[in-house]
This record gives structure tokens, C-alpha cells and sequence, in this order.
């Protein structure tokens, strides 16, 4: 199932947590909605076993009491691994798995994710999916290696370059969106590639940083314009095969070191994915 943001709202999230049964377990870089947090309470009362993993220092640091928070509702809280913990480098995925049930998306768990920007999110029933996210999970847990398992099923980062620079490549058109961009060269080779045949669309409030980087890509050829509302947290390379949502941007930072997770859908999700950026792109403005 495939939920659109900010019109789906919280539901889908608190939905996937009602129906967890025996374990629970969610890795996001932030949690601070208190509908979220409080059925993470009610299902740690009816027995479910919740185990989070939040990035250590978001944006440099947390949101006052968001751990206190997070601790009271009885949740088994740890910090991301170490490797995912510097200045510029961090634990950035976005999942829950119970079971074979498993949710990806680009959302963190807070009120403006829900109600103020855009994001996706998918759920569903996959077995091997959610083994794949058991197997990250448990190994960032720990705080050993994923291994190359998970990444013959999701896109995960560590080493996502690739798999999104195959997704630019798709033939025919690709519509973009992303929060941010950067300078990573593969991305950037492959955004040449394609030029005209990419929109990419941004967010209206962009970095100087990523101004610069734009003004690059448009020279390729690439249409670029951006979003005012919602705001664009989205991640989304949509062509008419397939779609890629995740928490990875276009950065080489996102792509090569922190923790991310992704997936490539098909089918009637991808097609769905596709008509909304088409949607934003007919309402994005040039930059």
C-alpha cells in the first residue's frame, strides 16, 4: 500500500503500529509526533516488544525530550552505530517491520511529516523485504556489518550510488524529487546523460550550496524547478517502469556514508508515484 503525504496524515504509520503482534522494530531519524509515540505506548502494553533506533545527533543534536519521550512510552531505545554518528554523517533511514509486514518511506515521525510536507510511504506484506530489514536492523543494533544480503532487496546506503544512478538511467523520462542534491559525480555523470529527458524537482528553500548545484544540472540540460507547498522532504525517481522512494537524497554524503534505506517499486505504486511528481512538477516554479 502506498500512502501520500501530507494527505494520508499519521493513520497509515499508527495503523502499521496497531497491528504489530509480538515484536516491533523502528529505525528513523526523528520521532516527536505524540499520536505516534502514543500508540508505540499502547502497543508496548499489549505485549508488543518495540526496539528503536534514532540517529545520535540530529541536526547536532536531539529535540529537547524527545528521548525522554521515546523512553516513557517503554520502548527499548539505543543510539545508531558510531559509524552513523559524526558531524556530517548519520543514521538517516525511515522503517518499521513486525512480522513480514514492513514500512519504508522518506517520512520522519514527526508532525510536520504528516501534516506539512510531502513524503511517501509504503507498506505491505514481503517476506523477503522484511527479512532484509530484520537483517539491517539487527546488524545496526549490534553495531556490526548489514552485509550484502539486504542489498539484493533494498537500496541501502552505505553504497546506494548505484542502484539510483540505475534509476536516472531507466529509459524514457524520469521525473525527481529531492530534498537535497550535493556533488556526487556518478549522480551528476548520469544526470548529463539524460538531461532534457529529467525533471527534478526542489524545494523552494534550497541551500546556497545547492543553488550552485542546480545551476550546474540545468546546464545539462536537465529541467529543474521547485516546490513551495507542500514542503518537499520526498524522495522519488519515478519513470513508467518502476519508482524509487527511500530516505536517500541525492548527496554524496547520503549516498556513500550515512545509514538509508530505499526500495524499488513496480506495478500500480510505481504508477501512482509517477502521476503525483508529474502533479508537483505542474505546480513547481522555475528557480
Amino acid at each position: 500500500m502506498l500512502a501520500i503525504e501530507p494527505q494520508a496524515g499519521v493513520a497509515p504509520i499508527v495503523r502499521f503500529i496497531q497491528d504489530a503482534r509480538g515484536a516491533l522494530d523502528i529505525n528513523t531519524y526523528l520521532m516527536t509526533d505524540r499520536v505516534v509515540l502514543a500508540a508505540i505506548r499502547d502497543a508496548v502494553r499489549r505485549g508488543v516488544r518495540v526496539r528503536i533506533i534514532i540517529a545520535r545527533h540530529p541536526y547536532g543534536r536531539r529535540p529537547h525530550g524527545e528521548l525522554a519521550r521515546l523512553r516513557a512510552t517503554g520502548a527499548i531505545v539505543h543510539a545508531a552505530p558510531r559509524r552513523f554518528s559524526s558531524r556530517y554523517v548519520f543514521d538517516h533511514a525511515k522503517y518499521m517491520v513486525s512480522g513480514m509486514r514492513s514500512e519504508i518511506g522518506t517520512a520522519n515521525m514527526t508532525w510536520a511529516a504528516f501534516h506539512k510536507n510531502r513524503e511517501y510511504l509504503w507498506t505491505g506484506y514481503d517476506r523477503p523485504i522484511a527479512q532484509a530489514l530484520r537483517a539491517v536492523f539487527t546488524a545496526d543494533w549490534h553495531g556490526a556489518q548489514a552485509g550484502a544480503g539486504p542489498r539484493r532487496v533494498l537500496v541501502l546506503a552505505p553504497g546506494a550510488t548505484e542502484a539510483l544512478v540505475r534509476a536516472l538511467r531507466v529509459p524514457g523520462p524520469v521525473c525527481v524529487e529531492s530534498e537535497e542534491l550535493g556533488r556526487d559525480r556518478q549522480v551528476l555523470a548520469a544526470l548529463r546523460a539524460r538531461g532534457a529527458k529529467i525533471d527534478l524537482l526542489l524545494p523552494a528553500r534550497l541551500s546556497r550550496y545547492d543553488r550552485r548545484v542546480a545551476r550546474r544540472v540545468e546546464s545539462y540540460g536537465v529541467h529543474i524547478r521547485t516546490l513551495r507547498h507542500p514542503y518537499l522532504h520526498a524522495k522519488l525517481i519515478s519513470s513508467t517502469q518502476q519508482a524509487f522512494i527511500g530516505s536517500e537524497n541525492l548527496s554524496p554524503t547520503s549516498l556513500t556514508r550515512n545509514r538509508e534505506v530505499g526500495i524499488i517499486l513496480r506495478g500500480r505504486a510505481a504508477a501512482r508515484l509517477g502521476e503525483q511528481c508529474r502533479r508537483d512538477w505542474r505546480h513547481g516554479l522555475r528557480p
